[in-house]
């Protein structure tokens, strides 16, 4: 079966050393130790970024922050679509301009991810006739830079002003930013809405009260700032995501939380032990797909919980979250649930 990394990376083992790999968590599973050391890699998820250093390559960690390159400094740039339109808008506007003159954006994409409108919609940006080459189920887009004297006349394509942080709703110690590039970024998710609704009962119940607190997998910070309404912790926030550091760090200052936001896969890095864990992890309806990543969620609040320390886990009803946890955990019990989503307290 042709996959996307089969279709990107020998491009650039045969290349100049002027290339570039954007990379996302749709590149997860690219082999990146066949790539040449030293070959440039930017990534807005941590992990990849560590996988590709210790492949050692050239790897950039940022919210697809492309400042670090020249204009016409690249030729080929290589790109695995991404999910989100004003990602791929953002990219294909910054690719545009990073190129030399006949430099190429090579996309791989699925017809159900939009590649074939993007052909257009890029062809357009690059003022050239797009080059679509189908294998199996993946289509290998092909964009030339077109000259100056055209693409100077073609409007970048609408990236929702992609690296701005906007604020998104209001709580009583005021705004809340965040951007796209972050998973739900533009609403309270309902589970962590359901979460927060079962903090007051959680620490009423939690006989003293806790110095230390950690939301794994942030976000843009909304359990991180519910929780902060309930005591004077310490909080620390981690995330895979650049967009979500990024939004949550800013979260963090304009509400004056103690605390810090660490970039992290899944709290890897984080040696200390806390007193409570809250956690609405990226689970989604293929969970027989998704079980690897339970269980890291899990083993990671399992390594850094104190010994009588608790957390909340907010998932999808579907999600047999109480079995996994059950080897792991002395006592798990769901506290709350509604049609959707169920709230299970750990210890």
């Amino acid at each position: 079966m042709t996959s996307a990394a089969s279709l990107l990376l020998p491009l650039l083992t045969t290349a100049s050393t002027r290339t570039l790999l954007v990379a996302d968590e749709n590149c997860i599973d690219f082999r990146l130790q066949q790539l040449p050391p030293g070959q440039q890699v930017l990534s807005n998820r941590f992990d990849m970024v560590a996988r590709a250093q210790a492949a050692n390559l050239t790897a950039h960690f940022s919210d697809f922050d492309f400042s670090t390159w020249a204009p016409g400094s690249l030729d080929l740039i290589a790109y695995r679509l991404s999910k989100e339109k004003a990602v791929v808008h953002h990219i294909a506007n910054r690719a545009r301009e990073l190129l030399a003159p006949d430099g190429k954006l090579v996309v791989v994409g699925g017809k159900q991810e939009g590649i074939k409108t993007f052909a257009k919609t890029m062809g357009n940006l690059f003022a050239t006739a797009p080059e679509l080459e189908k294998h199996g189920s993946l289509y290998r887009l092909t964009l030339a830079r077109g000259p100056d004297s055209r693409i100077n006349t073609a409007p970048q394509l609408d990236d929702q002003h992609y690296p701005k942080l906007r604020e998104i709703f209001r709580l009583d110690s005021g705004p809340v930013f965040s951007k796209p590039g972050l998973f739900g970024w533009d609403h309270i998710d309902a589970g962590s809405a359901l979460l927060a609704q079962h903090l007051p009962a959680f620490f009423a119940a939690h006989g003293k009260t806790p110095q230390t607190l950690l939301d794994l997998g942030c976000g843009y910070g909304y359990l991180s700032l519910m929780a902060a309404q309930h005591g004077p912790f310490h909080i620390t926030a981690t995330d895979n995501c650049a967009a979500a550091i990024t939004a949550c760090r800013h979260n963090f200052a304009a509400h004056n939380i103690n605390g810090e936001v660490i970039a992290a896969d899944c709290g890897a890095g984080i040696e200390s032990r806390l007193d409570v864990i809250l956690c609405n992890p990226p689970f989604h309806q293929g969970f027989g797909e998704e079980r690897s990543l339970t269980e890291k969620f899990l083993a990671s609040t399992h390594r850094l919980l104190t010994k009588q320390g608790r957390a909340l886990f907010v998932v999808n009803r579907f999600v047999p979250l109480e079995g996994l946890a059950g080897n792991l955990f002395r006592r798990v019990e769901v506290v709350l649930e509604n049609p959707s989503f169920k709230v299970v307290e750990l210890s």
